[in-house]
C-alpha cells in the first residue's frame, strides 16, 4: 500500500509496486483525522436550499459604524493579534515609554497605566499600555475622533468586509495618534524642554510615516504610467450568457494591428488562439498570427505577431496595444482572483479596450474610468436563444434524464455517483467535467458529447466558462454548495452562468431554446426567483499590493525571534526576516485603500502555502522567491501535490536542478502512470493484431484482468499527477535555471492526458462488461457490444 504523503515534509520511502486494489486516496488514517472527516462530512450533508432568494444586504448606518468602533477600541489592547502586529512594526521601546510618561494625569488614571511601572525595554507591554492611553483618550476627547478614516468610508468598508474594516480602522487610528504625539514631544524639544531620547523619537515617527507610504494604495491606478497616457476607449458587452457579447470584441481583435485577449481559463485562452490562427473568428476575416501566453504553457507562433491570447493573470500592462480584449469582467469582484482583472482594466496601455461579461459591472467600471480620466462606452446584449423554466421537477427520477441533458452537481463524489445512476437507469452514456480534470481532458469530453458519442453530460460548476456544449436542457442535483465550511446556497450569479449554458446559439434549433430544471421539487421555487431576479451591481474591485511593496515592507519591519529548523529544539533562536504569513497579515491590517470603489483582497492561499515554504527551504529563498512560490497554483485539498510542492521547495533551496521525478518519489503517483500505460500499450498490440483502424478507441482492447487499474482511485491518482506536472511547466517559465527538463515534462503530460482519458473510457467499457454478464446487454452502447462480442 502506498505511503500517505505528509504535508509539512514527505516520508521519503523506498519505490512500492502500484497495487490498485489496495491504493486508496486518503490522508492520515488517525483516530484524530476520521473523526474530523466524519464531523466534515456531517457538515457536508444535504440540506433543502431556501424556498426564496435572500433580501440584498442592507448597508450599515454611521451610527452603528461609531458604536462598533467604541466597542472595538475599549478592548484593542487585549487582542493579542493586533497587540503583536503593533510591537512588531518597529518603533523604539523609549520612544514608547516617552509618549506614555507625557500623557496627562487624567488619561493616565482613565487608562490604568503607571509609567513608572513599565518596562522600559518590553516592547509589548510598552504598546499595550500606549493603546490603553489612546483609547481614554478617544472615548474622553471627542476631538479624538477626527484621527480616523471619514466614518462613510469605514461604512462602506465594513458592508464589504465586516469586522476586519472596524480593526483596520482603530489600528489606522491608533497609529496617527501615536504620530502626532511623537510630533509633539518633538515640539517640545525644539521649545527647549527636556527630550530623553530625542533620536528615539526621530526614528520611531518616520518609521511610521514610511509604513504609511508603503502601505498606501489609495491611488492604484497611478501604479501604472503607459496607460495613463492615453484616453482609452473602454467599450462594454454586457449580457446574459448565450448572448454573443464577446463576439464583438474578438473580430474587433481580430481586425487590429497589435491586440491582446485575456481569458478567465487556459481553455479559454487557448480556443481563442486556435481561432485567431485558424481564422474562424468571423466569415470574411482572414488567419491571423497570434502567439499563447499562460501560466504554464507558451506557444511561439510568430516572433513578430501583432496579437497575443493569454489567462488575465499574465496580461503584461508595460506592453501597448491597439485592442485588448479581458473577458468574465464580473470576475473583478472576486477576492481570490479579482486583483487580476483589476489590474487589466487600471493598467492595460489599450487604445481600445474591451470588457465583456455581465451588466453586474457597469456601475463599478464606470467609477473606475473616472477615476482613470477614461471614456466608457456600454453595449447591452440580449439572449440568442430563449431560456425557460421547465414546468416542474425530475422529482427524483434520474431516469427522466434525456440525451442532450447536462446534469450539474458539486462534488466529484456526487458526480460519479450520479453518472453510475443515470447510466443504470437510462442506459445512456456519460461524459464528465469537473474542475480536477485536465483541461484537454476536459474539451475532449465536451467533443464526446457534442458529436453524440456520450449522451448525457454530467459536470459541475466547470461548465459556466470554457466548454461550448450542445445542451438541451441543464438539471441542478442541488443548489447547494460545500464553500470549505459549510453547504451555501448557489448565488444567483452562479445559477444564472451555469442554467445559461442551456440553448446554446449555434447548437440547437433557435427557436427551441434551452430548459432549466431541478432534480427535487422543492429547488424549484428557488430556481425561477434565481432566474428572474435583477442582476445586483459589483461594489468593489478586488485589489491587492504589488510585489515590491511586499519586499519594501519585510525591509521597514525588524527581524524576529525563531527557531533555526537546522538546529536542536534547545537550541537558542536567532534573529530572522518576517515570514511570509506575517508580512500579509501585516499588510491586511495596515493597507490604506478607498473602500467605495476597492477592497483588498484575500490572501488565504498565499498565507495557507507560506509555512510550507518556511519550513522546507529552511529560510534559504529571498523575498521575491518566496513571492513567486506562494503565488503558484497549489490545490491544498490535493494532499500529493501539496506533497510535491514541499519536495520542489526543498531540492529549490538547495541549488539543485529539480526533475519531475525527484519530486513525485514515493507519492504513488509515478506508478499509476506506469500502470495505465502498460495496459494502454498491452491493448494497443491488440488492436494492432486485430488489424482494427487506428480510429477505434483504444479501451475496446482492454483484457478483464486490467480492470483493477481502472478505478476512480487511479483516475484521481493521474489527476493528482497531472496537476504536479502543470505545476512544473508553472515553475520552469518563473525560476528556468532550476526548473530545466521543461521538454520531458511535457511529453510526460501529454502521456498522461492520454492516459486519464483512456481510463475514462475503460470505466465505461467495464461497466458495459458487467451489464452483459447480468444478462441487460441490450442497456450497451453497439461499439462495446461488438468488442465484447455480443
Amino acid at each position: 500500500m502506498l505511503a500517505a504523503p505528509c504535508v509539512r515534509g514527505v516520508a521519503r520511502a523506498a519505490p512500492r509496486l502500484y497495487t490498485p486494489a489496495l491504493c486508496r486516496w486518503r490522508s492520515t488514517q488517525t483516530p484524530r483525522t476520521r473523526d474530523a472527516r466524519d464531523a466534515r462530512d456531517a457538515r457536508r450533508a444535504p440540506r433543502r436550499a431556501p424556498t426564496k432568494l435572500p433580501p440584498p444586504p442592507k448597508p450599515i448606518a454611521v451610527s452603528a459604524v461609531k458604536r462598533r468602533i467604541d466597542d472595538v477600541a475599549r478592548h484593542l489592547a487585549d487582542d493579542e493579534t493586533i497587540v503583536t502586529v503593533l510591537a512588531g512594526l518597529g518603533i523604539v521601546p523609549s520612544a514608547l515609554h516617552h509618549v506614555v510618561a507625557t500623557q496627562p494625569r487624567g488619561i493616565l488614571q482613565q487608562a490604568r497605566v503607571d509609567p513608572r511601572a513599565l518596562p522600559a525595554h518590553d516592547v509589548r507591554t510598552l504598546v499595550r499600555a500606549a493603546v490603553q492611553c489612546w483609547t481614554a483618550v478617544h472615548t474622553s476627547m471627542p476631538k479624538a475622533s477626527q484621527l480616523f478614516a471619514p466614518w462613510a468610508a469605514i461604512a462602506a468598508e465594513f458592508d464589504g468586509v465586516g469586522a476586519p474594516a472596524i480593526e483596520r480602522a482603530c489600528v489606522h487610528a491608533f497609529l496617527a495618534w501615536l504620530a502626532q504625539e511623537l510630533q509633539r514631544v518633538l515640539a517640545r524639544e525644539a521649545r527647549g524642554a527636556a527630550a530623553p531620547d530625542a533620536i528615539a523619537v526621530h526614528a520611531s515617527l518616520r518609521q511610521i510615516q514610511l509604513l504609511d507610504e508603503v502601505t498606501d494604495l489609495r491611488v492604484p491606478e497611478n501604479a501604472y504610467a503607459p496607460a495613463r497616457t492615453l484616453t482609452r476607449q473602454i467599450h462594454m458587452h454586457v449580457g446574459p450568457t448565450n448572448s454573443g457579447k464577446t463576439h464583438g470584441a474578438l473580430v474587433a481583435l481580430s481586425r487590429a494591428r497589435t491586440g491582446l485577449y485575456c481569458g478567465p481559463l487556459r481553455l479559454l485562452a487557448h480556443e481563442v488562439w486556435e481561432r485567431l490562427n485558424e481564422g474562424t473568428i468571423s466569415p470574411g476575416i482572414p488567419p491571423r498570427a497570434c502567439n499563447l501566453r499562460t501560466g504554464e504553457e507558451q506557444q511561439i507562433v510568430d516572433p513578430l505577431a501583432g496579437l497575443v491570447s493569454c489567462t488575465v493573470e499574465m496580461a503584461d500592462p508595460s506592453s501597448a496595444y491597439d485592442v485588448a480584449v479581458v473577458d468574465e469582467i464580473q470576475m473583478i469582484g472576486d477576492m481570490q482572483r479579482g486583483p487580476a482583472w483589476t489590474q487589466a482594466v487600471l493598467g492595460l496601455a489599450a487604445k481600445e479596450l474591451h470588457l465583456c461579461g455581465e451588466a453586474s459591472a457597469v456601475p463599478l467600471v464606470r467609477r473606475l474610468a473616472q477615476l482613470c480620466g477614461d471614456d466608457l462606452h456600454v453595449h447591452e446584449y440580449t439572449r440568442l436563444t430563449p431560456l425557460a423554466v421547465a414546468p416542474q421537477s425530475l422529482r427524483n427520477d434520474l431516469s427522466q434524464i434525456q440525451r442532450g441533458d447536462c446534469v450539474v452537481a458539486f462534488s466529484r463524489s456526487a458526480i460519479f455517483q450520479l453518472k453510475k445512476q443515470i447510466e443504470t437507469q437510462t442506459g445512456l452514456q456519460c461524459a464528465v467535467a469537473y474542475g480536477s480534470l485536465p483541461p484537454e481532458t476536459k474539451s475532449e469530453q465536451a467533443k464526446l458529447f457534442n458529436e453524440g458519442r456520450l449522451d448525457v453530460m454530467v459536470a459541475s460548476d466547470a461548465i459556466g466558462m470554457g466548454l461550448n456544449l450542445r445542451i438541451r436542457r441543464v438539471v441542478f442535483d442541488t443548489l447547494t454548495k460545500w464553500n470549505g465550511t459549510e453547504n451555501v446556497p448557489l448565488s444567483v450569479s452562479q445559477i444564472k452562468q451555469i442554467a445559461g449554458r442551456a440553448g446554446r446559439y449555434g447548437t440547437h434549433d433557435r427557436n427551441a431554446g434551452g430548459l432549466a430544471l431541478t432534480r427535487h421539487e422543492h429547488d424549484m421555487t428557488l430556481l425561477r426567483a434565481a432566474l428572474a431576479a435583477p442582476t445586483l451591481p459589483l461594489a468593489r474591485a478586488a485589489l491587492q499590493p504589488a510585489s515590491g511593496l511586499l519586499e519594501s515592507l519585510a525591509l521597514l519591519l525588524p527581524f524576529t525571534d525563531a527557531p533555526d529548523a537546522r538546529s536542536a529544539p534547545e537550541a537558542p533562536t536567532r534573529p530572522r526576516a518576517r515570514s511570509l504569513a506575517a508580512l500579509y497579515a501585516d499588510m491586511a491590517l495596515l493597507a490604506h485603500f478607498e473602500p467605495r470603489s476597492f477592497a483588498l483582497a484575500n490572501f488565504a492561499s498565499q498565507q495557507a502555502i507560506a509555512p510550507i515554504l518556511e519550513h522546507r527551504s529552511r529560510h534559504r529563498l529571498t523575498h521575491p522567491e518566496k513571492e513567486k512560490w506562494a503565488n503558484a497554483p497549489v490545490n491544498l485539498r490535493d494532499e500529493r501535490l501539496v506533497a510535491w510542492f514541499g519536495n520542489a521547495v526543498e531540492l529549490y533551496a538547495r541549488g539543485a536542478l529539480i526533475a519531475f521525478e525527484a519530486c513525485a518519489e514515493g507519492l504513488g503517483t509515478l506508478e499509476a502512470e506506469d500502470a495505465v500505460v502498460g495496459v494502454m500499450q498491452r491493448a494497443r498490440a491488440r488492436r494492432d493484431a486485430a488489424g482494427a483502424p487506428q480510429s477505434e478507441p483504444l479501451e475496446l482492447f482492454t483484457a478483464e484482468e486490467d480492470a483493477e487499474v481502472h478505478t476512480i482511485d487511479t483516475l484521481m491518482l493521474l489527476e493528482s499527477h497531472h496537476r504536479s506536472m502543470s505545476l512544473y511547466l508553472w515553475l520552469s517559465y518563473r525560476f528556468p535555471l532550476a526548473f530545466c527538463f521543461q521538454q520531458a515534462v511535457e511529453q510526460r503530460k501529454a502521456r498522461t492526458e492520454d492516459a486519464i482519458e483512456f481510463c475514462l473510457g475503460s470505466i465505461r467499457f467495464q461497466r458495459a462488461r458487467r451489464l452483459t454478464r447480468l444478462g441487460r446487454a441490450d442497456e450497451v452502447r453497439p461499439e462495446h457490444r461488438r468488442a465484447i462480442g455480443v
